[in-house]
């Protein structure tokens, strides 16, 4: 997938526009995991921790588990794949992720992913400008300190995803 130089340009003055300085040094002890609908993770630092120029998190998929097709109206998104696989079909284009892979998903265009591994991934996950973490922060549920990632809905309770994501600038399908 190839964008336009005035899509390229738009994207930069969108990064531009929303890179601010973070207010003050931030030391953040490892944060308390959470179920996300279908992965676990964490919020490594959010918008108030960068001045929201970006939020920062740690997810984790068990094999064949993934997000359905969305798109972000508010964020650019990118992944930096740690360890395990992962396959993210962007704007029609399938890329499958490794350790040591990362790919961006601006914001307006459709996209989806999954571990298409045999265990279970881990990888860092930005938006930009932060706010993604809010919806997040309204639709998870806490995780015990030794959770894996769930192979079907966690056994808690998640909030009602699909409903939410709307109030958030994100659209499913």
């Amino acid at each position: 997938m190839s964008i336009t130089t005035e899509e390229k340009k738009s994207l930069m003055r969108n990064v531009q526009a929303s890179t601010h300085r973070a207010l003050s040094i931030k030391h953040k002890p490892k944060p308390r995991r959470s179920y996300f609908d279908v992965g676990i993770g964490a919020v490594c630092l959010s918008g108030q921790d960068t001045g929201g120029a970006y939020c920062l998190l740690e997810v984790s998929l068990a094999p064949g588990m993934g997000v359905p097709r969305h798109t972000h109206t508010r964020e650019d998104e990118s992944y930096f794949v740690l360890a395990g696989e992962l396959e993210i079909v962007v704007g029609g284009k399938t890329f499958i992720l490794k350790p040591g892979d990362s790919l961006v998903a601006p914001r307006g265009i459709h996209h989806q992913l999954r571990n298409s591994g045999d265990v279970e991934n881990h990888y860092l996950l930005f938006f930009w400008p932060s706010g993604f973490e809010r919806f997040l922060e309204a639709t998870a549920v806490p995780a015990p300190d030794n959770a894996v990632a769930p192979t079907g809905p966690p056994a808690a309770a998640i909030r009602n995803v699909h409903e939410l994501a709307g109030e958030y600038g994100i659209l499913f399908g």
